[in-house]
Protein backbone atom coordinates (compact mmCIF):
# COMPACT_ATOMS: atom_id res chain seq x y z
CA UNK A 1 0.00 0.00 0.00
CA UNK A 2 1.47 3.30 -1.02
CA UNK A 3 0.75 6.24 1.21
CA UNK A 4 -0.49 9.37 -0.12
CA UNK A 5 1.50 12.43 0.37
CA UNK A 6 0.13 15.84 1.37
CA UNK A 7 1.79 18.79 0.17
CA UNK A 8 1.26 22.03 1.75
CA UNK A 9 -0.08 24.78 -0.46
CA UNK A 10 -0.40 28.41 -0.50
CA UNK A 11 -4.21 29.35 -0.32
CA UNK A 12 -4.93 30.99 -3.36
CA UNK A 13 -5.60 34.28 -4.23
CA UNK A 14 -9.03 35.77 -4.25
CA UNK A 15 -9.59 37.90 -7.37
CA UNK A 16 -12.90 39.83 -7.30
CA UNK A 17 -14.26 41.06 -10.21
CA UNK A 18 -14.82 44.62 -10.91
CA UNK A 19 -18.16 46.40 -9.45
CA UNK A 20 -20.11 48.44 -11.19
CA UNK A 21 -22.33 50.69 -9.16
CA UNK A 22 -25.58 52.62 -10.56
CA UNK A 23 -26.75 55.56 -8.82
CA UNK A 24 -30.22 56.15 -8.92
CA UNK A 25 -30.91 59.91 -10.61
CA UNK A 26 -33.94 60.97 -7.88
CA UNK A 27 -37.01 61.53 -10.38
CA UNK A 28 -38.26 64.28 -8.93
CA UNK A 29 -35.38 66.37 -8.87
CA UNK A 30 -35.05 67.61 -12.66
CA UNK A 31 -31.88 67.87 -14.15
CA UNK A 32 -30.69 69.45 -17.47
CA UNK A 33 -27.24 67.70 -17.70
CA UNK A 34 -25.18 65.35 -15.12
CA UNK A 35 -22.09 66.19 -14.92
CA UNK A 36 -19.44 63.40 -14.77
CA UNK A 37 -17.44 63.12 -11.77
CA UNK A 38 -13.92 64.69 -11.74
CA UNK A 39 -11.05 62.51 -10.80
CA UNK A 40 -7.22 64.75 -11.13
CA UNK A 41 -4.05 63.80 -10.60
CA UNK A 42 -3.96 65.32 -7.51
CA UNK A 43 -6.47 62.75 -6.51
CA UNK A 44 -4.09 59.87 -7.51
CA UNK A 45 -1.35 61.33 -6.02
CA UNK A 46 -3.68 61.24 -2.65
CA UNK A 47 -4.78 57.93 -3.14
CA UNK A 48 -1.18 56.84 -3.63
CA UNK A 49 -0.31 58.73 -0.18
CA UNK A 50 -3.38 57.00 1.36
CA UNK A 51 -2.36 53.47 0.32
CA UNK A 52 1.49 53.97 1.98
CA UNK A 53 0.11 55.26 4.83
CA UNK A 54 -2.31 52.39 5.25
CA UNK A 55 0.44 49.95 4.34
CA UNK A 56 2.66 51.17 7.33
CA UNK A 57 0.05 50.98 10.09
CA UNK A 58 -0.62 47.50 8.92
CA UNK A 59 -4.70 47.95 7.66
CA UNK A 60 -3.54 44.91 5.30
CA UNK A 61 -3.43 41.38 6.04
CA UNK A 62 -0.73 39.29 4.62
CA UNK A 63 -2.53 37.47 1.60
CA UNK A 64 -3.61 41.38 0.44
CA UNK A 65 -0.23 43.17 -0.03
CA UNK A 66 0.60 41.44 -3.20
CA UNK A 67 -2.88 42.94 -4.82
CA UNK A 68 -2.25 46.18 -2.91
CA UNK A 69 1.68 46.19 -4.08
CA UNK A 70 0.80 45.93 -7.77
CA UNK A 71 -2.31 48.23 -7.68
CA UNK A 72 -0.07 50.68 -6.23
CA UNK A 73 3.12 50.07 -8.44
CA UNK A 74 0.78 50.72 -11.38
CA UNK A 75 -0.75 54.24 -9.82
CA UNK A 76 2.86 55.36 -9.19
CA UNK A 77 4.05 53.74 -12.79
CA UNK A 78 0.86 56.09 -14.17
CA UNK A 79 1.67 59.16 -11.65
CA UNK A 80 5.38 58.96 -12.80
CA UNK A 81 4.54 59.13 -17.00
CA UNK A 82 1.96 61.59 -16.57
CA UNK A 83 4.31 63.66 -14.72
CA UNK A 84 7.32 63.41 -17.22
CA UNK A 85 4.75 63.92 -20.07
CA UNK A 86 3.84 67.04 -18.77
CA UNK A 87 7.81 68.50 -18.07
CA UNK A 88 8.23 67.34 -21.76
CA UNK A 89 5.09 69.33 -22.52
CA UNK A 90 6.63 72.16 -20.86
CA UNK A 91 9.86 72.30 -22.05
CA UNK A 92 8.72 71.92 -25.85
CA UNK A 93 6.46 74.77 -25.38
CA UNK A 94 7.90 77.97 -26.55
CA UNK A 95 6.86 80.55 -23.35
CA UNK A 96 4.35 83.39 -24.04
CA UNK A 97 5.75 87.08 -24.66
CA UNK A 98 4.21 89.15 -22.43
CA UNK A 99 1.60 91.76 -24.69
CA UNK A 100 2.61 94.96 -25.01
CA UNK A 101 0.23 97.91 -24.55
CA UNK A 102 0.69 99.66 -28.15
CA UNK A 103 1.68 103.18 -27.42
CA UNK A 104 -0.11 106.27 -27.51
Amino acid sequence: MAKASKKATAPEAVVEAPVVVEVPVAETAPTTSVEPVQLTIADLQLLARIVGLASRRGAFQAPELSQVGDAYNKLSGFLAYVESTQAAEAATTPAEAPVEAPAA
